[in-house]
C-alpha cells in the first residue's frame, strides 16, 4: 500500500494464494513497525441468500500495535468492499481517508519511504 506519488509505503506482503473469486490471501506488514508479517485471508462464498464475505487475519502478534490495528481494519475493509459492490464507490469515510493519505503522506516517518520497500516480481 503506496501514497498515490509513490514516495511512501504503509504496508508490505506478498500474495500466498489467489483463487478467483473464491480466496485471496497475502502477508501484511505495517512498515513503521517492528512487528512480523501476519497473513489476511479473504473469501467469498455462494450462499442461499448472495454471496458471503469473510475476513480472516492470522498469526497477528497479541498485544501489538498491529493487533490492534489490523481489529479496527477488518470492519473497515468489510464495509468499504460492501460500498463498492452495492453502489461502485467507497463509503464516505474511506473516501476521506484516501484524500487524507494523499495529503498527508509527508508526515510519513523516514523509514516508510518507498525506497526502503522495493517492490520485487
Amino acid at each position: 500500500m503506496r501514497t498515490p506519488n509513490g514516495k511512501y509505503t504503509g504496508v508490505v506482503g506478498e500474495v500466498l494464494d489467489f483463487d478467483p473469486p473464491h480466496r485471496f490471501s497475502h502477508t501484511f506488514q505495517f512498515t513503521h513497525l517492528d512487528d512480523p508479517p501476519s497473513t489476511v485471508i479473504y473469501e467469498l462464498r455462494e450462499i442461499p441468500e448472495g454471496t458471503e464475505f469473510t475476513l480472516t487475519t492470522e498469526n497477528v502478534p497479541q498485544g501489538t500495535k498491529s493487533e490492534k490495528s489490523m481489529a479496527q481494519g477488518g470492519p473497515f475493509i468489510t464495509k468499504t468492499l460492501k460500498s463498492l459492490v452495492e453502489t461502485g464507490k467507497p463509503h464516505f469515510g474511506a473516501r476521506m481517508i484516501l484524500i487524507l493519505i494523499k495529503f498527508t503522506g509527508f508526515m510519513s516517518p523516514k523509514r516508510c519511504r518507498s525506497e526502503n520497500w522495493p517492490l520485487t516480481r
